[in-house]
């Protein structure tokens, strides 16, 4: 790798490949692009979910939930906050996990939309098994709202329910997607985003411990 590719954005690199023509260089470069981009994305997953877990050593789940809380209520709640538009919705799902990875499927009816993709965050950690030594990541096991009411969550993908669904119920009534998180490794990660809010099963609302809107 020579000094310029070195410290010049790839970015710039690939524009500037595709300007001159290169296509086979800007295919390289592009091959590189995403590499670094994994390493970084791969580095963030297990630096949050090591702060996560030793929080949760440490302190209890409670603790982490509140570090998860505050999180949705400094940066989410601008942005999520005032119930997006359902179809809005779909698409920052569909974009967020392509962007995390995924190839994601979508499939409709006249109640809701579906999407279902592996993960490229929390599946990725339990396909690696990071669950289990040396990494050896916290799993919570108290069932309870953090696990949607089952035996068990990994602790990074606890900030599924917390943020996509108990935050979203307490700022603006409805969750922001209903999530059904991978459980296993080869698993897939599903998202139901209903059209009309009122549709949504009581049952979703009461795994979290929350109560459904009323009639």
């Amino acid at each position: 790798m020579n000094k310029r590719e070195l410290v010049t954005p790839m970015v710039e690199q690939i524009e500037a490949a595709i300007d001159a023509g290169d296509q086979a260089e800007a295919k390289r470069l592009l091959g590189l692009m995403v590499g670094d981009w994994t390493r970084n994305k791969d580095y963030s997953i297990n630096w949050i979910t090591s702060l996560l877990s030793f929080i949760g050593r440490r302190m209890g789940n409670d603790a982490v939930e509140e570090a998860l809380r505050d999180f949705g209520e400094r940066y989410l709640r601008a942005r999520r906050g005032g119930g997006a538009e359902p179809r809005k919705m779909v698409e920052y799902v569909a974009r967020a996990m392509k962007a995390n990875g995924a190839s994601v499927e979508l499939d409709e009816d006249d109640q809701r939309w579906e999407l279902r993709f592996r993960c490229g965050s929390g599946g990725t950690l339990i396909d690696e098994g990071a669950y289990a030594p040396p990494r050896d990541y916290l799993v919570f096991t108290a069932k309870g709202p953090l696990t949607y009411g089952e035996e068990s969550i990994p602790v990074y993908c606890a900030h599924c329910p917390v943020n996509n669904e108990i935050q979203p119920i307490e700022w603006d009534g409805v969750p922001a997607s209903i999530v059904y998180p991978q459980t296993e490794p080869g698993g897939i990660c599903t998202h139901h985003i209903y059209k009309d809010p009122s549709l949504i099963p009581a049952s979703v609302y009461e795994r979290i411990g929350k109560r459904p809107p009323e009639a």
